[in-house]
C-alpha cells in the first residue's frame, strides 16, 4: 500500500479517484482541494454523506485531514514535505504543481486526465472534446513535469461516449474507468521498472478555459457532432449561441438531429431547425 497525497476538486472524476484509493486501502495522508470550505459540523453528531457530494464530506467520513488551499500550493510546501509521502495524486486541479512539490516523493507525482493524451491538454478537456468533435474519448494518468498535461504517460483506457448526454453524464461515464485505471497503474508504478511512454508532441493540442465566444455554433460541423455538443452544454443558465440572418438564438436544449438536407433554418414556435453539413438539428431556444 502507498502512502498518498491528494489533492484536487469535487468533480465525479477526483471523487471516483478518492474513493478508489480509499476502496483499495491506500493511506490518504492528506487531502488538498480548492474546494470552498464548509462550516465545520459539531463533532457529537454523526456526518451524514449523500453520494459523497464533496471531497471534503468524504474525506471527513473517512478521517483524512482537509486542507483547504486559500493560497499558492509552493506555500504548502512545509506541510507536504512532512507528511512523507510516497506519491502525489492530483484530479481536477487547476494549478500547475512547481518541482519542488512534484519532484518531492519517492514515486513522484501523477495526475488523472480526462482525454487520451497528448491530445485535448488543458484544464477543460470535456468542452474542447466536444466542441471539437473528438472521436476517441478516455483517461490517461500521467506524470506531472514542468510543462501542463505533458509529462510521460503512465497508462490510458479508452471510453465510449454515446449520443445526446449532458456534459455531467460524461464525466460520470469517464470515472467508471478509474478503479481498474488506477489500480493497473498504481501497480506500475510500484514495479522496478516503470513502463512509461513519453507525449508525442508532434499530436500535441492544447485548449484554455472556455469563454462565452466558444459557447457559439457554426454550421461546418456535422449534424451528430453539432447535436452532441448542444446537449453536452445547452441549458438555460449557459445556453449556446446560433445566428442566422443576423438574428440571434439562444439554444437550451437538443432535440434531434437527422441526415436529411435543407438549405435554411425553420422556426416552429420555440423548436429552431438549422442546416448542417450532412443534415439537419433542431433545438429548443430562446430569441433575443
Amino acid at each position: 500500500m502507498l502512502n498518498i497525497i491528494f489533492i484536487g476538486s469535487s468533480t465525479p472524476l477526483a471523487l471516483t479517484a478518492l474513493q478508489s484509493l480509499i476502496a483499495t486501502n491506500q493511506t490518504i495522508l492528506a487531502l488538498f482541494t480548492s474546494d470552498a470550505p464548509q462550516p465545520n459540523a459539531p463533532e457529537l453528531f454523526p456526518v451524514q454523506i449523500e453520494n459523497n457530494e464533496t471531497l471534503n464530506q468524504l474525506a471527513r467520513l473517512h478521517h483524512i485531514p482537509c486542507i483547504h488551499l486559500n493560497k499558492p500550493l509552493k506555500d504548502y510546501l512545509p506541510r507536504i514535505k512532512n507528511l512523507n509521502a510516497d506519491l502525489i495524486l492530483t484530479c481536477c486541479f487547476s494549478q500547475k504543481l512547481p518541482p519542488s512539490i512534484f519532484t518531492l516523493p519517492p514515486l513522484g507525482a501523477v495526475n488523472i486526465h480526462p482525454s487520451l493524451l497528448p491530445k485535448f491538454r488543458g484544464p477543460d478537456p470535456v468542452f474542447w472534446q466536444y466542441k471539437l468533435a473528438c472521436k476517441t474519448w478516455g483517461m490517461t494518468i500521467h506524470k506531472i513535469s514542468s510543462q501542463f498535461d505533458a509529462g510521460a504517460i503512465l497508462i490510458q483506457q479508452g471510453c465510449d461516449m454515446p449520443e445526446g448526454i449532458n456534459a455531467s453524464q460524461s464525466l460520470h461515464l469517464l470515472a467508471q474507468t478509474i478503479p481498474k485505471l488506477l489500480t493497473r497503474g498504481l501497480a506500475q508504478l510500484k514495479a522496478p521498472f516503470q513502463s512509461l511512454k513519453p507525449q508525442n508532441e508532434a499530436l500535441a493540442s492544447t485548449h484554455p478555459m472556455p469563454t462565452n465566444v466558444d459557447y457559439t455554433l457554426t454550421n461546418s460541423v456535422s449534424a451528430r457532432d453539432t447535436f452532441n455538443f448542444i446537449c453536452a452544454y445547452a441549458t438555460i443558465n449557459t445556453p449556446i449561441k446560433y445566428t442566422v440572418n443576423k438574428r440571434f438564438f439562444w439554444l437550451i436544449k437538443g432535440i434531434s438531429y437527422n441526415h436529411v438536407i435543407i438549405s435554411e433554418a425553420r422556426i416552429n414556435k420555440n423548436i429552431i431547425t438549422f442546416p448542417c453539413t450532412d443534415g439537419q438539428i433542431s433545438a429548443q431556444y430562446y430569441f433575443e
